[in-house]
Order: structure tokens, then sequence, then C-alpha cells
């Protein structure tokens, strides 16, 4: 049974999207007193591509009583077509997605980024009072029992710890590194080396739904998820590194889709053909970051998510991995506060450095994975290009799924709540305690 924690111990969680809104709920899981600040003025944000959920992620949400309502929502995933943006023909087609959902016995599932907001915000209890939207952090001042957060509308939010989940411009980051730890201030781990293009169309082509077709070529990828009715795109191409935040317009945005309008998307479909189709309001063109952060942790300020690790959306792993994290952070907070109930700094650095330790492997390995394969789908250089032209094809689908099915199995769980699995081919290597 999940112990009740004393209430004068509270979390301030800075951020409110996917990875922000799950902590919150494996924090109340825990009966931990928090506040979520989102910058924004609403919680409800559309913008963007699909996002797919791997089947480790899908467990965490299946804890917390999330699973069944989110299923009206997903497109289940199951086969993967490879295609080149210049011509039609089908370079490999496989049950990728089913055998990997299969092997965890949870499916691949597509939906919106706004879904997996809503669908964890509004099953947030007392979200009315925890959430604190137009709550911009500008200043963190650490003190010997806790932190003071000073907003921009001149209130302060007091607490026992502060997570940043805020994203790949943290301001919580940038605190932590400059005036907290004492980081040079040219210290800068996120670099957007990509731009990309997202959105959601509606009616499919007649494609068969359930599956993901990556288009590629060089200097270019396009990823497309079909449901029944509606579609998800991203199309990805590099461009010069810089550190720079970017905003870009939506005139930007429709020059972009004209200059690609010819590429292919789907054997017989350019872009053009679903680019008419597609949601205006809620298509989105955004830089793409990449970068890794050495340090997640001062005293009483914690990382997590896109704030210390990211890699383009090519894999579809950034979320995943930033939810696990979250698991993985509570799990070690509960840890120290039933043992120690009033922690000391130390305590909380060192559940904080627990943290780190363990996700540190499967988040760097992510990482990397994602550095990889966007470079080799975009053909960066000859050796990219001979490799998915040539190499890949022939390269067996269970080999991939077994590679990436050895780092799903090794997904969080809270271990406070308890929980009975599935019956699943590949064993989990961690179980609910409770």
């Amino acid at each position: 049974m999940t112990k009740s924690i004393p209430t004068k111990f509270r979390a301030i969680i800075v951020g409110a999207g996917p990875v922000g809104l799950y902590l919150a709920h494996a924090l109340s899981r825990a009966n931990v007193d928090y506040v979520v600040l989102e910058q924004y003025d609403s919680v409800h944000r559309f913008q963007g591509a699909g996002i797919l959920l791997y089947p480790h992620t899908l467990r965490l949400l299946d804890q917390i009583g999330l699973y069944e309502k989110a299923e009206k929502d997903f497109t289940i995933t199951h086969t993967q077509i490879d295609l080149l943006t210049s011509n039609d023909p089908v370079t490999k087609s496989t049950p990728f997605w089913s055998m990997l959902g299969k092997q965890h016995a949870y499916p691949m599932a597509g939906l919106s980024r706004g879904q997996l907001i809503a669908l964890l915000y509004e099953n947030l209890p007392e979200k009315a009072t925890r959430v604190k939207t137009g709550a911009a952090v500008l200043d963190i001042e650490a003190q010997e029992k806790g932190v003071k957060v000073r907003l921009r509308d001149g209130s302060i939010e007091e607490g026992s710890i502060l997570i940043g989940v805020d994203g790949v411009y943290s301001k919580t980051r940038q605190i932590l590194l400059q005036q907290l730890a004492q980081t040079p201030p040219d210290t800068w781990p996120m670099t957007a080396t990509y731009q990309g293009l997202y959105g959601c169309f509606h009616s499919c082509h007649g494609f068969e739904p359930g599956t993901f077709y990556q288009s590629r070529g060089s200097g270019i990828v396009l990823q497309m998820l079909v449901g029944a009715d509606k579609g998800y795109f991203a199309i990805l191409r590099p461009i010069s590194p810089t550190t720079e935040s970017k905003r870009y317009t939506s005139e930007d945005r429709d020059r972009l889709a004209e200059e690609l309008a010819d590429i292919m998307v789907g054997p017989g479909v350019r872009f053009q053909d679903i680019w008419c189709l597609t949601d205006k309001e809620s298509a989105a063109m955004v830089n793409q970051e990449e970068g890794y952060c050495d340090k997640w942790y001062h005293e009483r300020v914690v990382l997590a998510g896109d704030a210390v690790h990211k890699a383009t959306s090519a894999t579809g792993l950034g979320v995943n991995t930033g939810i696990n994290s979250a698991a993985a952070l509570a799990n070690e907070l509960y840890r120290t506060l039933c043992s120690e109930p009033d922690p000391s700094t130390r305590a909380i650095e060192d559940a904080f450095a627990r943290y780190q330790q363990i996700r540190t492997p499967e988040a760097s390995r992510f990482h990397t994975i994602g550095r990889r394969h966007i470079r080799g789908v975009t053909w960066e250089t000859w050796a990219d290009w001979l490799f998915d032209r040539f190499v890949n094809p022939w390269i067996g689908v269970g080999k991939i799924v077994g590679i990436i099915g050895k780092l799903i199995q090794r997904g969080q769980i809270l271990e406070y709540v308890p929980f009975t699995d599935r019956e699943v081919r590949v064993p989990w290597k961690n179980r609910p305690t409770a």
C-alpha cells in the first residue's frame, strides 16, 4: 500500500506538457503535494504532429488507469513501408510495429500531442488547483530547506524541490546551469540541426489504416502514420546548426509546403495531395533540436524530458523516454520520503543522483539511436546512402525488433502503485513492489 507522505513536502513542476502532466499523476499516486506551473495561458496546445507511444509507455498509462480511456483515440500501428521521395517503388515493407507490440503485450499507438495532453490533464485529480497557467518562471532561489520561484506576474511559489520539464529551451535548465551550478554561460547543450513541418490531415486516400510510411531521400525524410479517417505527417530536413530559438510564420510554413509539394509520401501519392487536406490551424513548422545534458540536477532542482535529452522526432522516442524518466524520478522521491519525511538537501541530491544513474543508459542510448537514424534516412553521407539503399532492405525485421525490444523491456514502472501485468513474450525487468 502507498504510504502517506507528509504534507509539508511540496514539489514544483515547471511545464505542463505530456512529461510534466504524467509526473503530476505519479506524484499524486504517491500522495506527494505538488503544483504544476505552465507558462502559456492554456494547457491545451494542439500544434504539432502525431505522437507514437511505445509499449513501455502504454504500460505506464495502464498502471494509472488511463490506457482504456485513451484507446478510442489510438491509431494502432502494424506495418512499416519504406519508399523514396523521388519515385514510387517501395524499398521495404515489414510488420515491424505489430511484431514489437505483440512481443510486449501493448500495441504501437499513434495519437496527437493534443490528445495525449488532454488525456493526462482531464484525468488529473484536483487539476483546477494543481495546475497554474500563465505562470512563467523568472528566477529560482535556492534555500536551505527548499526553493523559491519568482514568476513573471510577480507572484512567488515555494516548495521543497523544483522539477524542470519545460522543454528544449528550458528556463529551469538555464538557471540551474548558469546560476545555481555556476556553469559557464556559453554552455548550451541543445543545437537545432533539422527543420520540421508537421500536421494532421483528414481522408486517407485509401491507405491501409495503421501503416507507417517513411519516404527517404537526399537531405529529407517524410514520415506518415495513417488511421481510418485521418493521418499525421512529419517532414524533416537538415539546416545550418543554430542554438537560437526560431519561430516560423504561417507564410514560412506554406512556402515550405509548396517547395516540398512533389515529394512522394506513399505509393502514387505526393505531398501536395495530403497538404490540401491538412488542418492548417494545427500544422506547424519548427526547428528540431538535438542535445544531451550531462548535469541533470543541482541541490533541490532537477530536470527531465527534453530539458536534458533531445533528439529529432524521427524515431518517436522523445516523449516515451521523458515519461519513463518521470516514473523513475517519482520512484526515487517516494523512496526518499518514506525513509526521511523531511529530507535534507543531501538526501534530495542523492535521490536525484540515483535517478540520473538509472536513466542515463536508456536516455543516452535512445539519443544515439535518434542521431544515427535521422542522418541515415536523410543520407547525410555517401555511406548513409549506400547503407539505406542497398543494405537496410535486406536486414531482417526480427533483428531490429530484438534490439529495440531489449530496450523496451527495461521500461520503468511506478514501484508504489499496485498493478497486474499482462502476459508478455519478453518479461519486463521492472515490476511494482506494492
